[in-house]
């Protein structure tokens, strides 16, 4: 099975807190209508400098999702988000 890594964050503090919020609640909603599997969602302390979170899942319509973070990260005026795929293996 392939597990994918999708990283977002606004290190450059483009972002209002409000929007951050919006940014992250787009892509959450985004995934799970999609019917991503998700494994793992999280971030730092509410407290740390950095807003960033992660979500580790399983999806069959992994290049949809790909193609709707791009057009969110756009919508949100973010140059980057991290994707990492790869093959699962129980050890």
């Amino acid at each position: 099975m392939k597990t994918i890594t999708l990283q977002i964050g606004n290190t450059d503090n483009k972002l209002t807190q409000i929007e951050w919020s919006d940014f992250v609640g787009d892509i959450a909603i985004m995934l799970e209508k999609l019917d991503a599997k998700i494994h793992f969602f999280g971030g730092p302390m509410n407290w740390e400098i950095w807003q960033n979170v992660a979500w580790v899942f399983e999806a069959q319509n992994d290049n949809m999702i790909f193609q709707e973070v791009k057009r969110i990260r756009r919508k949100f005026d973010q140059d980057s988000a991290a994707w990492t795929e790869g093959d699962t293996i129980f050890i």
